[in-house]
């Protein structure tokens, strides 16, 4: 090309080549290539420079010298084949509009708004008289255009011009070549930069002892996008992210974080997602590795973010992992010690020894106190991740129940959890068992709502002072033998609403089964070949409190045919129904029943 030059515009080159590599600053050199080229070229009176946007799919001015306004004629944007500039980029190659007609035609495949903009950005007493114009090659990529313009009848555009014009946008690639990979290499530096820093301040905040969530407002602060940190059951731990958020989209994000857990096989995932409208990046980040996983790191962000950023994050993981190791480190401690005590306490086994670790454990020996025992049964999920579902189990039983009361504890025995619980000495027992029974129900709900999850509570009776504690927690192992054993229908038992069920509770299954058959066994007997109106007619009888109007009513017959059928009771239970020791005895036998009548034992007996 250099071989086609003159000697002038050689020197004139070698200038404009040496302005415009003395910056890495692509705005500062392309200005610098226009005023230096108008400055060089001397039909010049004015002119523009164009790069090419992929993904608009048109050129836009970045600069815009001489003639122009640039605050507007920075403004249009031309498609490839659009224009003059347009042309020549769809072309490839250098082009020159010798006069005013070739101009205006060319000026025809201008879109209206853009033509409108190219009016206003020129002033009504000037007007093109020649125009040059070549593309900006890259790579074998045309990636813009240079155009130069001339105002002036008198001064028109040579050929020589269209070849130095080529040769100072051979140059313009070059130096726009050296600032991309320039900033490139800058942002590069940067982000690792930036990485550094984020670990290293991550890093402190846990040597400072700030917890999981300082280190996740860090995150969000430095990157500017909801994070969100979940465990290994999807349960989320912390968060951080501005009011902006609403409810629908942090739902959609526990429920995004389940699937994550149960599918994420690598140690990230980036995706993009689309909730209620707006486009998102969701990026996950695994903490730990199987099957030892702790968890998932979720951040929303509503722009691209760069495979640094996410190699940052995942730094930031290594940080997230150990302060989660060893806060359960520090839990399980607390929960061995307090497991420990609550053992020795149920067990009876107080002393001053013990009493001191309870004032330690900010129990006062003197308060009331009552126990609760909430029983998962053979769960197979329990079985499959015992020690983390635990944990969470654990995690909602502290949240429930020691909201209100703060000097208690519960612990984890086997498949079961102890739950300790203090009262001023001046609540009733009765409005303590009420609002322990409304947290039980509520308890349950949760898990079975998270987790799939069935469980039963038992609440033992109050008892007045930490020494007898352990008699409160037999209670509450009675409740669940009862609930388990005979399928009480009320999965929440407190042991004083127990009442003829503690007679039940204290004898052996065979001993309720022969009290029951001596006392209805003729009964039952009588009816297995009938429809057991008379057994039926019996408990309704004793449900009404032995009114005959009520009994009748309810059965829907005649009280001349219930006072038959109470006739025939009576004859072959050889009882009468006015005795009040075959009263108690029948009602109890009743009570018995209702418990014991699908029990393989009783079965056996009865057949």
């Amino acid at each position: 090309m250099q071989d086609t030059l003159t000697h002038r515009q050689l020197k004139s080159l070698i200038h404009v080549s040496n302005v415009i590599n003395s910056s890495f600053d692509i705005d500062i050199i392309i200005d610098s290539i226009m005023i230096e080229t108008i400055s060089v070229v001397e039909a010049a009176g004015g002119g523009s420079f164009w790069l090419y946007n992929k993904e608009e799919n048109c050129l836009v001015a970045q600069s815009a010298q001489g003639n122009f306004y640039p605050h507007i004629f920075r403004q249009i944007r031309l498609k490839p084949g659009e224009s003059l500039t347009g042309t020549t980029f769809a072309a490839g190659k250098g082009l020159h509009y010798p006069n005013e007609e070739v101009i205006k035609k060319a000026l025809t495949t201008l879109r209206p708004h853009n033509r409108g903009l190219l009016d206003q950005s020129i002033a009504n007493n000037f007007h093109f008289t020649s125009v040059i114009s070549s593309p900006i090659i890259l790579k074998g990529e045309c990636i813009g255009v240079i155009t130069l313009d001339s105002f002036q009848d008198s001064l028109t555009f040579k050929q020589e011009d269209i070849k130095l014009l080529e040769a100072i946008a051979h140059q313009a690639a070059i130096a726009l070549d050296k600032s991309s990979l320039y900033h490139e290499k800058e942002k590069t530096v940067q982000m690792l930069t930036n990485s550094i820093n984020i670990h290293t301040s991550l890093a402190n905040l846990v040597l400072n002892g700030e917890g999981l969530q300082s280190i996740l407002s860090y995150i969000q602060q430095t990157i500017g996008e909801p994070t969100f940190l979940f465990d290994d059951l999807g349960e989320l731990i912390a968060s951080a992210y501005d009011h902006s958020l609403s409810t629908d989209t942090i739902n959609y994000i526990k429920l995004q974080a389940i699937q994550f857990i149960l599918s994420l096989e690598n140690s990230r995932s980036v995706t993009e997602i689309e909730i209620y409208g707006e486009s998102y990046q969701l990026v996950a980040l695994s903490l730990g590795s199987k099957p030892k996983s702790l968890g998932i790191l979720l951040i929303l962000s509503k722009q691209r973010m760069s495979q640094l950023d996410i190699a940052a994050l995942e730094h930031a993981c290594t940080v997230i992992s150990l302060e989660l190791v060893k806060e359960q480190a520090i839990f399980d401690t607390q929960q061995r010690l307090r497991g420990d005590f609550v053992s020795k306490l149920l067990s009876g086994q107080m002393d001053e020894t013990l009493l001191q670790r309870a004032k330690n454990l900010n129990l006062d020996p003197k308060r009331n106190y009552v126990t609760l025992m909430i029983n998962f049964g053979d769960s197979n999920k329990l079985k499959i991740n015992r020690e983390n579902m635990m944990r969470n189990l654990l995690h909602y039983a502290n949240q429930i129940f020691l909201q209100y009361n703060p000097q208690g504890m519960a612990v984890p025995i086997d498949q079961q959890i102890v739950v300790l619980l203090s009262f001023d000495s001046k609540m009733s027992a009765s409005s303590i068992n009420s609002q322990l029974k409304a947290l039980a129900k509520s308890y349950l709900k949760e898990i079975q709502v998270k987790y799939d999850l069935e469980g039963s509570i038992g609440i033992g009776r109050v008892k007045s002072g930490l020494i007898y504690g352990h008699q409160s927690f037999k209670d509450a192992t009675k409740c669940i033998n009862f609930i388990e054993k005979y399928h009480f229908d009320d999965n929440v038992l407190c042991y004083t609403d127990l009442g003829v069920q503690r007679f039940i509770l204290q004898n052996s299954e065979e001993e309720l089964v022969d009290f029951t058959h001596e006392v209805l066994g003729s009964l039952i007997e009588y009816e297995k070949s009938r429809k057991a109106e008379l057994l039926q007619t019996l408990f309704v009888y004793f449900d009404q409190n032995q009114n005959i109007k009520k009994t009748a009513d309810t059965l829907h017959i005649h009280p001349n045919t219930l006072n038959y059928r109470l006739k025939r009771i009576e004859e072959i239970l050889s009882v009468e129904l006015i005795d009040n020791k075959q009263i108690f005895n029948i009602h109890l036998a009743i009570n018995i029943y209702q418990y014991v009548k699908d029990r393989p034992s009783f079965q056996l007996q009865n057949s």
